[in-house]
């Protein structure tokens, strides 16, 4: 006799308190609890409370789940809740980025031996309406094993199929309104639906579990289950999103904010060193007294292009490796960076100011004379 299969996916905005659920759900079915989580293998004991391990460890939860290991009797699967709406993939089409979201993931998996008991498959159907609310679910569902299982992964491309226990998330039944009467059909809390399609998780009698599949496959028609993208038989991850409150942010927007921010921060180094190094080989006249100040606050994708016009106006310094360096130091510094330097022009010595405002604002001040201001006006004069 086979086993039985749990799988579900999610694009709640994960929280702590969300995967705190996910503890209580376990918690209140002990005998399908996990009894080690982590990594491979899973070491964490888990006790009496999945839910006391997740409060101390907390989020990200990126587990690996052992319910029982035998030798060959082995029945275990994973634990993804990863802050925000989850995890994602990216690929490259046409020389550009994509983003896919996969969400958060709970798959489980018991033996036939504990299967067959008919107090095991209650606990399992319970077990599976508890997870479906405690994160708020988009897909999944409760069945016997097949000898090539089925992900519930890339949902809004194709349903894996129809199987003994199948929950619907709010976006599905959005789209699907007649899902709520079908036969063993139930609608949750969170607006989710579970459809039943027969007593127990094996066939017992073909010709009604058959028909029972078949109405639910009519319902969505055979293209719900024909992998394509975008599917236009299922709800999109947009859709799903829509009616699951929480953040708007996709998770590969930080990542690549990150990213960025490592990057420039790389360079910034790199320009700083190559400052250094240019200011040591020379030697520049002080400031003259008659200096005075011009400031201006430029955005910084202006910077550069200013920077220019002074190098190509006032030439010396400005228009070798110290102007070089200085364009790039400016335009990779972080917030708050305040800074100078002294270089020698054609209009003698000036000294080269900045502060950032914030990311997008620097601000310039030129110490120079009546000439030099002249020249730093003449920039704004070419742009208008």
């Amino acid at each position: 006799m086979p086993g039985i299969r749990l799988d579900l996916v999610s694009f709640a905005d994960m929280s702590l308190e969300r995967a705190q659920a996910v503890g209580r759900a376990f918690d209140a079915h002990p005998a399908l609890r996990p009894v080690k989580v982590g990594g491979d293998p899973a070491r964490i004991a888990v006790g009496s409370s999945l839910e006391a391990v997740i409060t101390e460890r907390g989020l990200p939860v990126e587990w690996s789940t052992v319910r029982r290991n035998n030798g060959d009797d082995f029945e275990g699967g994973e634990i993804v809740l990863l802050p925000g709406r989850g995890g994602w993939v990216g690929s490259r089409e046409n020389g550009e980025w994509e983003y896919l979201l996969s969400g958060h993931h709970l798959r489980q998996h018991w033996l036939h031996e504990a299967a067959a008991a008919t107090a095991t498959v209650t606990e399992a159907s319970g077990l599976f309406e508890d997870l479906s609310l405690a994160i708020d679910a988009a897909y999944g569902y409760l069945a016997a094993d097949s000898p090539v299982p089925q992900a519930a992964g890339a949902i809004e491309a194709w349903l894996p199929g129809v199987f003994w226990l199948n929950y619907f998330g709010p976006a599905f039944l959005a789209s699907r309104p007649a899902l709520a009467g079908m036969k063993g059909a139930r609608v949750l809390s969170n607006g989710g639906v579970l459809v039943q399609t027969s007593e127990v998780p094996w066939v017992t009698d073909p010709e009604s579990t058959l028909r029972h599949e078949a109405e639910l496959r009519d319902l969505f028609g055979e293209q719900a289950f024909t992998y394509m993208r975008p599917n236009p038989a299922l709800p999109t991850t947009q859709d799903h999103l829509a009616v699951s409150v929480g953040t708007a942010e996709m998770p590969w927007v930080s990542w690549l904010h990150e990213r960025t921010v490592a990057d420039t921060t790389k360079r910034h180094a790199a320009a700083r060193k190559r400052l250094e190094t240019a200011l040591g080989r020379r030697e520049v006249e002080p400031l003259a007294q008659s200096a005075a100040e011009w400031s201006t606050s430029l955005d910084l994708g202006d910077w550069e292009p200013f920077a220019k016009h002074l190098g190509r106006a006032l030439r010396g310094d400005l228009s070798g490796p110290i102007g070089r360096a200085v364009v790039a130091v400016v335009a990779t510094a972080p917030p708050d960076e305040e800074d100078g330097v002294l270089v020698d022009t054609t209009m003698g010595t000036v000294r080269l100011g900045w502060f950032i405002d914030d990311v997008d604002t620097v601000d310039v001040y030129v110490f120079g004379s009546a000439q030099v201001h002249l020249v730093c006006e003449a920039w704004f004069d070419n742009e208008s």
